[in-house]
């Protein structure tokens, strides 16, 4: 485990191999829902079509509060968050096509500080 940068309280921690099922493997690589979220980021998202992911570690965030959406891996995990200006995903927005696209314009959209 790891603290990160600390611009959001939390810690990274490695996906424990000895509790990933017999199918999914590390890295976790490939198309995974999120949860749900009214959280203006994820604004007119398709969750039918989930996003791309390629980790094997994840950011814990302490206050679940700054938890924007999560998803499941063998565990539920923290997949986005926000914290005053700074945000973060764990999937890869760049290859999440129309969902990734849809990230991206609203990440645009957001108020600037």
């Amino acid at each position: 485990s790891l603290e990160g940068l600390g611009w959001i309280p939390g810690i990274v921690k490695r996906f424990d191999p000895k509790k990933i099922d017999i199918l999914p493997k590390l890295p976790h690589m490939g198309w995974n829902e999120i949860s749900e979220s009214e959280h203006k980021l994820l604004k007119a998202i398709d969750y039918s079509l989930g996003f791309y992911f390629l980790h094997s570690y994840y950011f814990d965030s302490k206050f679940k509060e700054n938890v924007i959406a999560r998803a499941f891996y063998s565990q539920d995990f923290d997949c986005a968050i926000n914290s005053e200006n700074i945000y973060g995903v764990q999937f890869h927005p760049e290859k999440s096509h129309q969902n990734g696209i849809q990230v991206f314009k609203n990440f645009s959209d957001l108020e600037r500080c």
